[in-house]
């Protein structure tokens, strides 16, 4: 496959795989877990769902949102607004002691990174040239360690219960694999990046973006990929 070609998609497509919902109270509340799903409005709110019925039996729980927003202050979401807003109502609607495990800083990087990758996007699609070098200078910085019990996007190492979209989208996966991959899966997770993306330009939201890269056969490839990273 030339460099920056589109994976070419299996001969029957992944069907659409709802949100996952787990609503009902289970033996793993006795210790810390994971809760995940991919960066959704469909998959977030799913999640909600579940830490409705969930978060008030526990002593805590940490959300992906500023640690700002916990304080009191007024935080700028910039463009995630629209699918953290399920989790904000929460947040003020639900009485429980949340905690917030991200950053008005991270969302910042996180911001910088995208326009970064933007310009590779670009690049990919225009020369069909991905240079690895250049990839792994925007997932160079290492993912923090997510206290626990959390919701988190993506896929956290430890096992997490799916309480929304699955599998995590490319992104999602190269954020917290990228620098554990060969050079030829490296190469194979950026097409997906691309395509991905490309979705996103080609979409009126995320969630329309994600569920044409799953049917497109990201799902099969990502269980390549999981394969791989529970035998790393």
């Amino acid at each position: 496959m030339p460099h920056g070609a589109t994976p070419s998609a299996p001969s029957t497509p992944a069907p659409r795989s709802p949100p996952v919902r787990h609503l009902t109270p289970a033996p793993f509340l006795d210790m810390p877990f994971y809760a995940a799903t991919s960066l959704t409005l469909a998959g977030v709110e799913a999640c909600v769902d579940f830490l409705e019925a969930t978060a008030p039996r526990l002593r805590e729980f940490w959300l992906p949102l500023p640690q700002e927003l916990c304080q009191g202050k007024p935080v700028d979401l910039g463009p995630l607004e629209r699918y953290l807003e399920p989790l904000l109502a929460l947040y003020y609607e639900v009485k429980t002691r949340w905690r917030c495990h991200e950053t008005a800083e991270s969302l910042k990087r996180r911001e910088a990174a995208a326009v970064r990758l933007a310009a590779l996007v670009v690049k990919a699609r225009v020369y069909g040239k991905i240079d690895l070098a250049e990839w792994d200078g925007v997932f160079q910085t290492a993912k923090q360690e997510t206290p626990a019990p959390a919701l988190v996007f993506g896929a956290p190492r430890r096992d997490a219960v799916l309480c929304g979209t699955y599998p995590p989208n490319p992104l999602e996966v190269a954020a917290d694999r990228w620098s554990s991959l060969p050079s030829e899966l490296k190469l194979e997770l950026a097409r997906w990046i691309v395509t991905y993306i490309a979705n996103i330009v080609d979409s009126v939201n995320l969630d329309e973006a994600y569920f044409k890269t799953v049917k497109a056969g990201w799902g099969s490839a990502y269980r390549l990929f999981l394969t791989l990273f529970n035998t790393s």
